[in-house]
This record gives structure tokens, sequence and C-alpha cells, in this order.
């Protein structure tokens, strides 16, 4: 599938970058094209990417099958007011996080084929999440779609009520991650490991367990192994309880929908 980036940012790269990763269906890798404001953007990621970067949206849309919307939601409506007279029947696929349908179907010509996808950083390992409204997209294009995506990870389609909170787990998941891998760390630190030990320690046990977790489908049941009674683990589990753990990363994905629907 050709597919145009409307923005060249972190998201984009990310993107492109798991698309050029060694795929399962090879023949399935799409040809990209990119247009950004920022010209030099653009060139970079044409580099990079071995892509086509464009001089304006209509040279962009002109070529595509697809669109992928990567501005930040502030620039939405104006990237939409350049793309409404070109975009014809082609798919628009929007990253925007704060943007929801309604909005997006408002700037654009009557029938257009729109979708939301919130993808995540994985995904430039070909390990993404990739949380998908199909919107007003054909049948045709939004198994296109699918398997786009599914390229570089795993595609869920998610009603757009739940959107926001869906993009909280699988969108803000891999920060909150990154915090404990730091958090553990450091507190491999405090106990007297070397940082670089101490760091190289915390990141495989995050990796092993989340590969335990993905084979298996049961965190519960992993936690109650290794947290054997009257163990190291259950100890320090019962501290991680007792400290509100669970209480503070249920605040922190209620924080992040709050922050979504602030954004609109």
């Amino acid at each position: 599938m050709r597919t145009g980036f409307l923005g060249a940012g972190h998201i984009a790269r990310a993107l492109a970058e798991g698309w050029r990763q060694p795929l399962p269906k090879p023949q399935l890798r799409p040809v990209l094209l990119v247009y950004d404001p920022v010209a030099e953007r653009a060139r970079s990621f044409a580099a990079d990417f071995d892509a086509r970067a464009c001089d304006s949206v209509a040279a962009l849309a002109a070529g595509s099958e697809a669109v992928v919307l990567a501005m930040r939601p502030p620039d939405v409506a104006a990237a939409l007011a350049e793309l409404a007279p070109v975009l014809q029947s082609r798919a628009l696929l929007s990253l925007a996080a704060a943007v929801p349908l309604d909005d997006l179907r408002a700037g654009l010509a009557p029938g257009a084929r729109v979708a939301r996808v919130m993808p995540n950083v994985a995904a430039a390992i070909g390990r993404g999440v990739f949380l998908l409204v199909a919107g007003t997209l054909s049948a045709v294009q939004a198994g296109e779609v699918r398997d786009l995506f599914g390229l570089a990870g795993t595609v869920v389609d998610v009603p757009e009520r739940l959107f926001d909170a869906a993009t909280a787990v699988a969108g803000c998941g891999p920060g909150f991650t990154a915090l404990f891998i730091e958090a553990l760390a450091a507190a491999g630190v405090q106990a007297g490991l070397a940082e670089p030990m101490a760091r190289q320690l915390a990141i495989a046990a995050v990796a092993g367990a989340s590969a335990l977790v993905a084979r298996d489908g049961d965190p519960e049941s992993l936690r109650a192994a290794i947290a054997t009674p009257g163990g190291m683990t259950a100890e320090g589990i019962e501290v991680l309880e007792t400290r509100g753990m669970r209480t503070a990363l249920a605040a922190a994905v209620a924080a992040a929908v709050e922050r979504a629907g602030r954004g609109r």
C-alpha cells in the first residue's frame, strides 16, 4: 500500500522503522511518501526510510492510497483544510490522540473515509499495539489498514467511546513501564549494585516477565508462582501493595484519560 505520512515526527518515524524490519509478509511492506511543513524534517525522514519526500499536501495525497495524519492535535485543523480538496476516496488514518472522528469528518468533504489509529513506540521494533477505530473506512480499506499496521505489531479494534482509556493503557503504558524500570534499577543501586548492572537486571527482569505473560496471558498466575509464601518476592510484593502501587497506576491511567478529554 502506498502510504503517505503527513508529518514526519517521532511517531511517524517509529512506524516507518517498524515497517523497515524483516517482515513475515514482505510483499505487504508499504511504499512510503512524506510531507512535513518543515522541509528538512521531511528530507531527513525520506533519507532514513527510503521514502519519497513531497513538496505539498496535494502531491502527498496524489501519490498515496492512504494518508497517515501524524500531526500534533493543535495542527490538525490546518492539515485537514489542506487535505479536504484532495483526499477524495483515499483513507485518512489519524494518529491525533485527542481529535475525535466527528471533528476529523467536519474538516473534510462529505463522505470522507476516516479512521483513528493509536500506535505506541514499540512499533519501531515490530512489537507495537495499534488501537483502531475504523470509522468511515470501507470494509476493504479497513482490512488493508489492519494488514498494514499488523506488520509492526498487534491491531486491536476499539469503540471510540473507549479510545482514550485504551490509549492510556496501550499508548501510555510503555512510559509507565519505563518509569518502573528506572525505579527498580535505582532501588538496586540503593541496595549496593553498580548502576550498569542494576539497569541491566531491571530491563531483563521486565522483558522476561512480559514474554511469559504474553505467552500465557495470565499475569496473576505468574505473580503467584514467583511469590512463594514467606519468600523474598512475596515480601516485596506485600510492600508494593501496602504502599499503593495499584492505586497509583489507576490514578495515572485516570489522569491520562482526563488529559485527553481536556485536549478536545
